[in-house]
């Protein structure tokens, strides 16, 4: 249980990803398209990819890889972005009784938050794939280890060896 509790943030951060690009593609393709129903599906998907993306910055990780502050402030900016395009959303929906999911204004807005969400993706990636500094006496820190080789590229020393096709 204290596996999935560590882990939280990397559950949870799939969720708005995929949700808040689908959200904008649905609100895209239903302007070029002229399908209301479509941006009530845009708006759906805003409204739980921001959920998600909330809940993925409060579970954020507690790692001191050298990325973490920049992958953090662009984490929040993603998510602050993207709680005031839902609130808007939702203030001319029910105030209004407009829907502008299809409006140019907003539409380039979503798209600078698929940006940020791209790059704050980017920036965890490098975190977790990349190699990090090893930090001495910590398990786990320094480079990642490829499956079945060491952090140089060479073969292990107790792997078997590979046959060439040529």
């Amino acid at each position: 249980m204290s596996y999935i509790l560590q882990n939280l943030h990397f559950i949870f951060i799939h969720f708005p990803i995929a949700l808040l690009l689908v959200s904008f593609l649905f609100d895209l393709l239903g302007s070029l398209l002229r399908k209301s129903d479509w941006h009530t599906a845009g708006l759906l998907c805003l409204i739980l990819g921001t959920l998600g993306a909330i809940a993925a910055v409060a579970t954020g990780p507690e790692d001191r890889n050298p990325l973490l502050p920049t992958h953090e402030l662009f984490g929040k900016l993603t998510m602050i972005l993207f709680i005031l395009l839902t609130l808007a959303r939702l203030f001319y929906r029910f105030r209004k009784s407009a829907d502008i999911g299809g409006a140019p204004v907003y539409l380039a807005a979503a798209l600078i938050g698929i940006c940020l969400v791209s790059y704050t993706g980017h920036l965890g990636g490098q975190m977790v794939h990349k190699q990090r500094p090893a930090v001495p006496g910590k398990p786990g820190s320094g480079p990642v280890r490829p499956p079945g080789g060491s952090p140089s590229g060479n073969p292990a020393p107790n792997a078997p060896a590979v046959k060439s096709s040529t």
